[in-house]
């Protein structure tokens, strides 16, 4: 009789801690779910957006161009009075149906320094801001007050005026981006109009700055250098103008051919 009464006893407690077992597992399961629910279908996916290769341009119907700097983003020496103003819209034409809309800030005899400070002085900022294209021509003006000096010192002030020249351009376009982040700078090389009757010092020099400010530029994502030395190196009799300095109107057809080439696949894409 005791041991059918233990058989009992022990009986009741198994079931008894078999029911607290399985209500704990219960609610272990229970927290676990709350704490961890299961993704449904509608949750939501994160999404990515391509890098656009297109000019961002303000208006789908045109591109809006600012030319800047010396008397070469000007147009002084076309006997015809067009410059890049007048012709880069031909060349661009080719390339696009849209609109190409100029605006003309070049300023006869301007130096690097004063580019900065026409940028600097924030009068541009909107026009800036609306360009799809940002042609630069400076440097000119720069390099040519040390031409007539001796060779000995000529190579003292070359680096002198060629170290504050490449500080002026490097803030030139960070006043630029700052302005625009989005636009192309086309920036125009130099070239000699004198090759003939200089020496190859000279040319030495003139290589040595261009080079450097190609490099500078093309730092930049979207700056893109055109050299123009080797243009009109053969063709001074075609492209110069009578005064023996600028291009001519053949000379800015020339170059205005040179930089649409340089950037149909932009135009064309975007």
């Amino acid at each position: 009789m005791l041991k059918k009464s233990m058989w009992y006893t022990i009986l009741t407690i198994a079931s008894v801690g078999f029911i607290v077992l399985a209500i704990g597992f219960y609610q272990a399961i229970i927290v676990t779910t709350a704490v961890n629910p299961q993704p449904t279908s509608k949750a939501a996916v994160p999404q990515t957006t391509p890098n656009s290769t297109k000019l961002p341009s303000k208006n789908a119907n045109s591109f809006k161009v600012l030319l800047l700097g010396d008397s070469i983003a000007k147009g002084t020496g076309d006997e015809n009075s067009k410059g890049f103003a007048g012709y880069l819209p031909d060349y661009f034409k080719n390339s696009t149906a849209k609109d190409i809309l100029v605006e003309n800030a070049g300023i006869d005899g301007l130096e690097s320094i004063g580019l900065l400070e026409q940028l600097q002085s924030q009068k541009l900022d909107k026009t800036l801001a609306d360009s799809d294209f940002i042609l630069i021509s400076i440097g000119g003006n720069d390099v040519r007050r040390i031409l007539s000096l001796n060779d000995l010192a000529k190579e003292d002030q070359f680096k002198v005026r060629l170290d504050s020249y490449l500080a002026n351009i490097k803030q030139t376009m960070k006043s630029l981006r700052k302005a625009n982040p989005n636009s192309i700078v086309i920036f125009l090389g130099l070239y000699n109009p004198y090759e003939k009757a200089n020496s190859v010092e000279d040319i030495r020099l003139l290589n040595t700055w261009n080079y450097d400010t190609q490099q500078l530029v093309e730092q930049d994502g979207k700056g893109i250098f055109i050299p123009t030395s080797d243009l009109l190196k053969f063709n001074l009799g075609r492209y110069i103008s009578k005064d023996g300095l600028h291009p001519n109107s053949a000379g800015y057809q020339a170059i205005s051919n040179r930089i649409s080439k340089s950037v149909e696949t932009i135009i064309a894409g975007s």
